[in-house]
């Protein structure tokens, strides 16, 4: 990547940031590491073993994993080096409507991400195949327990998390899913009429397919982009106890009041562990979780994850052959997807069963007040049927 040329100053470099007008208007410009060389890589490995079974079948073990190291990183968790640190903002007489930029150690700039290559990820699996291929049948089961390990959401913004330390950064991925199944099928049915047209054009030349899904939920934590990511809504909630002369209406609580920085991410305190004691469909429980209220304390870095409903799919097609002559054929299909008609419960973008929504009563108690938080109230899915005619020449 080449250096960054802005406003004029030249490559802007880690190494003469210090020669920098800093007077400047604060703005957010990219650099680049001029000491890191490093290239991303990946290391992978895996382990099989295999053994034959009667019905003309074969079983496999396998272990599969992967080590990625030196990915890139061009903005947030271990890569702005400009950011304000913690508890810096707390001697501001009402720090959440202080200007942030007036405690940044590099004055005149906002945001400064170096172009560098720290992050990393890890990901195991224990993998077992059964498989079928002869005769007037296959069939193959699959079946994964897997668990993708890495930096969580390493952009900018409020998705730096903790981006002073990036190993509290590391856990579960977003897209993991610990267990994955999934089986296929193809059947055709014996032809035992040989000396009738008309009844072996009925019987016989019938095919069955199919494919059945089922994967353990997602990661509903940290789930990706989206509006129906987990997140918190403090609505203007006020600190208890800082209403003063100073502050008539008192301190909202946010990252620059209860942490004194804007860099690290305000995370709700966990009381309990969010996937016990769940009502029907619930897959968190909110009560688990209170508003940060106390200056210096905040939330874990990642929260608990907790998974959310199972996929669950099956698809089905049921073929007739009709043999005209040895080089044609004419076919029927109908296939159906979901052919079960099973909706799942999910929750859709749009929704906010996700989002704790504390609110603040006179008394100054905040109290969350979602009841659909964690809940899946919405089903999606439904049976699709297709009727196909081929002809084979």
């Amino acid at each position: 990547m080449s250096p960054t040329n802005w406003g004029g100053v030249g490559p802007l470099l880690a190494s003469n940031l210090s020669s920098i007008d800093f007077n400047a208007t604060p703005a957010a410009p990219a650099a680049v590491d001029s000491k890191d060389d490093r290239q991303p890589y990946t290391d992978s490995y895996s382990v099989t073993l295999s053994q034959r079974l009667p019905w003309t079948s074969l079983m496999e073990l396998s272990y599969v994993g992967n080590r990625s190291r030196d990915l890139q990183n061009t903005s947030g968790a271990g890569s702005n080096i400009n950011l304000v640190p913690a508890g810096s903002m707390l001697g501001e007489a009402n720090p959440d409507t202080a200007n942030a930029d007036k405690f940044r150690p590099l004055q005149g700039y906002q945001d400064l991400n170096l172009a560098t290559n720290n992050l990393y990820a890890n990901y195991n699996a224990f993998q077992m195949t059964w498989a079928r291929q002869r005769g007037s049948y296959t069939m193959s089961l699959n079946y994964t327990f897997q668990k993708a390990l890495g930096i969580v959401s390493p952009s900018g913004g409020q998705a730096n998390l903790d981006p002073f330390n990036l190993r509290n950064n590391y856990g579960i991925q977003p897209g993991n899913r610990t267990h994955l199944f999934n089986a296929a099928y193809s059947i055709v049915l014996p032809s035992p009429i040989r000396n009738n047209k008309i009844a072996a054009g009925l019987v016989n030349g019938w095919q069955v397919s199919g494919i059945a899904q089922w994967q353990s939920g997602a990661n509903l934590t940290f789930n990706g982009g989206g509006n129906d990511n987990f997140n918190m809504q403090l609505n203007n909630a006020i600190i208890p106890g800082s209403i003063s002369a100073a502050n008539p209406k008192g301190i909202q609580i946010s990252n620059q009041s209860i942490l004194g920085t804007n860099a690290i991410q305000l995370n709700p305190i966990v009381t309990c562990d969010p996937t016990k004691n769940l009502g029907p469909h619930q897959f968190i429980n909110g009560s688990c979780f209170a508003a940060p209220t106390q200056v210096g304390v905040n939330g874990p870095t990642l929260l608990p994850v907790a998974y959310g409903p199972a996929f669950f799919d099956a698809d089905l097609g049921i073929f007739k052959n009709f043999q005209i002559k040895e080089s044609m054929k004419l076919q029927f299909r109908v296939q159906a997807y979901n052919f079960l008609n099973h909706p799942l419960w999910s929750f859709p973008s749009g929704t906010n069963n996700l989002t704790l929504e504390y609110q603040q009563d006179a008394s100054g108690q905040i109290t969350q007040t979602n009841p659909n938080f964690g809940t899946a109230t919405n089903k999606q899915g439904s049976r699709v049927v297709e009727l196909e005619v081929k002809f084979y020449f």
